[in-house]
């Protein structure tokens, strides 16, 4: 009962987190990525599931994930991380010419109707309000972090659960895309 009282706390603490992490992303947006940074990345994301996208979004969105529970570090460095996705929103954003205020829209609307950005916000979420609490418990409940260590472990299978949903649905979505603009002749 004591578990699922502290897992309730926890994942509220995580939608608060993904929110904040939303708002870090659609902020982004309005400081866009020099084109040296943006095509690049560009580069990068064109290479990504030639072999299994599915493990690749996972394995990206899960390394950000762990990055994000180091005790202390890991929330600026995982909201780093999501600031810089929006950063290069906004460079996507000038490429085709929409307007930031578009995008963020379009950015909101894909987060909230797909499904797979509010499972990945979530894993964020989880993760740093793990080391959130890990962190506290360091500075000033040492005694708790031994207990606190089959929460670490929920922590990280249940960011792990909601990453690999995320990733499945991002990457489906990723194909039909790919395939609708294919079958258009636009590619």
């Amino acid at each position: 009962m004591q578990a699922l009282k502290i897992l309730a706390r926890r994942l509220k603490l995580s939608l608060v987190i993904a929110a904040i992490f939303i708002g870090f992303m659609l902020a982004g947006i309005f400081y866009p990525m020099s084109d040296e940074e943006g095509w690049e990345i560009q580069k990068k994301l064109e290479e990504l599931g030639k072999n299994n996208l599915e493990l690749e979004i996972f394995s990206n969105n899960m390394m950000v994930a762990l990055t994000g529970m180091i005790p202390f570090a890991g929330p600026p460095l995982a909201g780093y991380i999501v600031f810089n996705t929006g950063r290069f929103l906004g460079w996507t954003s000038a490429q085709l010419e929409i307007p930031a205020d578009i995008m963020i829209a379009m950015t909101l609307i894909i987060i909230l109707l797909t499904g797979y950005g509010i499972l990945e916000f979530m894993g964020y979420g989880i993760a740093v309000a793990e080391s959130l609490t890990i962190s506290y418990y360091i500075i000033g409940r040492r005694w708790l972090l031994k207990r606190e260590l089959k929460m670490l472990l929920l922590a990280i299978a249940l960011s792990a659960l909601f990453l690999a949903l995320g990733a499945v649905i991002e990457a489906a979505l990723v194909r039909s895309f790919g395939s609708l603009i294919e079958s258009a002749g636009m590619i």
